[in-house]
């Protein structure tokens, strides 16, 4: 079996149609980005959880009483749909 080298890879795309070179090299980049390239690491930075979701509810939110109404409101729901 043949060792498949850069230098061959470059070979074989240089073959290739501009258009075809150009999805390859997008293709790869993707690949490397999302981090599913075999031995490609991706330094994920964890995200402030507070810092990302400030601003989206009201700062008086009170979540035990949304909670509450969440997990009762079936209770309020007509005859007919009570097994």
């Amino acid at each position: 079996m043949t060792e498949i080298t850069l230098d061959y890879v470059e070979k074989l795309a240089d073959q290739l149609p501009v258009e075809d070179q150009r999805r390859l090299g997008e293709h790869l980049t993707q690949k490397l980005q999302n981090g599913s390239a075999p031995g490609a690491t991706v330094e994920r930075k964890p995200q402030d959880l507070y810092g990302i979701w400030r601003g989206a509810f009201p700062d008086d939110l009170d979540i035990e009483a949304a909670l509450y109404e969440i997990r009762h409101e079936w209770e309020a729901e007509p005859e007919e749909f009570k097994p």
